[in-house]
């Protein structure tokens, strides 16, 4: 890829540009690949050695402590390691250990040569037919990336995690349901069904979106029954979706007869929301996107997917994008002051060269209060479940701790992402802690208790049933950082925008948005992110590039 990441007295910056952005991280990726294709000159200087900032990725054998230097917070408190192979002194994994983890690699001449790319900001999750899709196609980073579905996803609930269903085969098979309850869930995931066709269908018609909808064998239309969702009695059911004013999605799915089972996985493993009180309006758009992502590239596809080679890569795709373009990026290089009165200056830290630029993008300030994002990896010897490479345990608020007010998401990946040696998976989870005085790691320390071995013989039995063996971690660590906000982004002149942190959705949506609500007030709000032009042929959502980005 086209950037510079030598010192800055090794080569001459460029002396001005239209758009200075600070830093890698995915929404000035997307931002300078957006930016760039508009025809603007782009200069992206990012003090780090590698792209992505706290969306990249990092080695198994990387000190933790020194990850977030600048974002670290509460001093010693943010960062623990555990492991049976990591040193606990220095936090890293030893040298006999990192043998240990790399054996099975070494030992397969046909592993993936990169060893561990751990993601930083992970889980997330992209969904076949959400926003971000959209922007990867449209931009061209869909080019530089490659796809996996989620296998299963599972929900976690009196100490044991049970299967979701999640399309009508699933629903029918599933002897934890009850008759009655396989018909209320049936009836309300086909409305909603019919309700995101419509919507999906406006959306084409009016052009405010590039997707084509389509009810092909295997494709959306088909998991609730395809063409029926013209007929007048779905019509009927999916206008009963109204949602009254400030109603929670537990009250509206209430509402619509769903057990407290049944509403804790649909809210959180298919709306994918967040926390308890989650508004009906939002999780329902939420939820309509994860229904039209089911088997949309194929009825073996799942609606989740996550990226090979680690989430990590997804900024750098969006930075080649921006390469092509002429955009120029330069990594070690930080900007060491700057002045937003007309013009503006930079002076890069390394090198104290000049830049003087119309617009300005750069990380928001650090938050000193609000939610917390928590954050655990660990390299387990063995899956969770023997079957599943890529599996998502949902564990729902209060089910894991008694603490817990938000939703704890966990992610299996294997082998086949090419983030790890056969043989090893990595497992990440998250959380939001709103709380400064409960202990921020409580609630991902007892969902690991029900998930892995931690060296020591545990007691606990696994959320898989009595007779599964927990898998042992090699390695492990948790951190925290302040939870980004759309809040953040801010205009503090007519020519310096501000980007947030990692959010606590599930997707990268977030990211999506904060770079278009960036770009909208940098360059006026009729313009768009990469835009059609004129004559082009519409983009469907990239059925046929998506299935070319999925691995089978």
């Amino acid at each position: 890829m086209p950037a510079n990441d030598a010192r800055g007295d090794e080569f001459d910056l460029p002396k001005s540009c239209d758009v200075l952005i600070v830093g890698t991280a995915l929404p000035q990726a997307v931002l300078a690949a957006a930016i760039a294709r508009r025809g603007e000159r782009v200069v992206c200087l990012d003090a780090g050695t590698s792209y992505g900032d706290a969306f990249g990725a990092f080695a198994a054998t990387t000190p933790a402590r020194g990850l977030f230097a600048s974002d670290a917070i509460d001093g010693e408190n943010a960062w623990e390691t555990f492991g049976t192979c990591v040193d606990a002194k220095t936090g890293r994994v030893d040298d006999t250990a990192s043998r240990r983890l790399r054996r099975s690699a070494n030992e397969d001449a046909n592993a993936p040569a990169r060893g561990y790319s751990i993601d930083l900001n992970a889980p997330r999750l992209a969904l076949g037919a959400d926003g971000f899709v959209e922007t990867l196609v449209r931009s061209g980073a869909h080019k530089y990336l490659e796809f996996k579905a989620i296998e299963r996803t599972f929900v976690y609930a009196d100490g044991v995690a049970r299967a979701v269903a999640s399309n009508r085969s699933d629903v029918f098979k599933d002897r934890g349901l009850s008759g009655g309850e396989k018909r209320a869930l049936m009836r309300f995931l086909k409305a909603v069904h019919v309700e995101a066709m419509r919507d999906a269908t406006g959306r084409r018609r009016s052009g405010k979106s590039g997707e084509e909808t389509n009810v092909a064998v295997g494709a959306p239309g088909s998991e609730w029954g395809g063409d029926e969702f013209q007929t007048t009695k779905d019509d009927d059911d999916a206008e009963g979706l109204r949602v009254e004013n400030g109603e929670t999605m537990d009250a509206f799915l209430t509402r619509h007869g769903l057990s407290a089972s049944l509403r804790a996985a649909v809210t959180y493993a298919l709306a994918l929301q967040t926390r308890a009180d989650c508004a009906a309006a939002t999780a329902l758009e939420d939820l309509k996107v994860y229904i039209l992502s089911v088997a949309k590239y194929g009825p073996q596809t799942g609606a989740c997917l996550i990226p090979v080679y680690g989430a990590g890569d997804i900024p750098q795709a969006f930075c080649r994008v921006g390469a092509v373009d002429g955009a120029t990026y330069v990594l070690r290089q930080g900007v060491r002051e700057l002045d937003a009165s007309t013009t503006i200056s930079a002076a890069i830290s390394t090198g104290g060269q000049e830049i003087r630029a119309r617009k300005f993008i750069v990380p928001a300030p650090e938050r000193s209060s609000g939610p917390l994002l928590v954050h655990a990896v660990c390299i387990l010897d063995a899956p969770l479940v023997a079957e599943y490479g890529q599996m998502l345990v949902v564990f729902p608020p209060l089910s894991a701790a008694d603490a817990q007010t938000a939703v704890i998401r966990a992610l299996q990946v294997g082998s086949h992402t090419g983030c790890c040696p056969e043989g090893k998976y990595l497992l990440y989870l998250s959380t939001v802690v709103d709380d400064v005085n409960v202990d921020p790691y409580a609630g991902l320390n007892a969902a690991l208790d029900v998930l892995v071995r931690r060296g020591e013989v545990s007691s606990t039995a696994s959320a898989f049933g009595a007779d599964v063996e927990k898998p042992e971690v090699l390695w492990g660590t948790m951190y925290k950082r302040r939870c980004g906000h759309l809040d953040d982004i801010e205009c503090s002149s007519s020519n310096v925008a501000y980007c947030p942190g990692p959010d606590e959705l599930a997707t990268f949506e977030g990211a999506l948005r904060a770079a278009e609500r960036a770009y909208k007030a940098l360059f006026g709000d009729d313009q768009e992110m990469f835009p059609l032009t004129e004559g082009e042929p519409k983009e469907t959502t990239g059925d046929d590039d998506m299935d070319a980005m999925l691995e089978d």
